[in-house]
């Protein structure tokens, strides 16, 4: 730029207009798109949870509720990653059922911050005790 140009000429200038804009515009942009990939995977992982546990209460329908081994198993054949998984026995009125109950910690792949790095997603199923 020479010494002599203007200042009207230099308010008139757009080199570099689009550029200014990206940077304003860019944090947010990416922050809600980050944040939209990280709802979908909780999401994905909740679905998977509650798939998990209805699986569980199948297998009580199918090994009975006294083989929690069984019942184990086939939830953690559904599941890729270790989840806490949790035996209740409850009675509704006259009839018995198996409580199950399943525990995930999922963590972001992106860190909000130190205190904020993950959720508990947690699923319940209920199935009649059959023995």
């Amino acid at each position: 730029m020479s010494p002599h140009r203007s200042t009207k000429s230099l308010l008139r200038d757009q080199r570099g207009a689009a550029a200014l804009e990206f940077a304003i515009i860019a944090p947010v942009l990416f922050a809600f798109m980050f944040g939209i990939f990280e709802v979908g995977r909780v999401m994905y992982e909740r679905n998977r949870v509650a798939a998990a546990a209805a699986v569980g209460a199948r297998a009580v329908a199918m090994y009975g509720a006294d083989d929690e081994d069984a019942i184990e198993a086939a939830i953690n054949a559904k599941l890729p990653y270790e989840a806490d998984i949790a035996f209740t026995d409850v009675t509704f009125g006259e009839q018995d059922f198996k409580q199950i109950d399943i525990t995930y910690d999922f963590d972001f792949l992106i860190k909000f911050s130190h205190e904020w790095s993950g959720v508990t997603i947690t699923a319940t199923r209920y199935a009649p005790a059959v023995s």
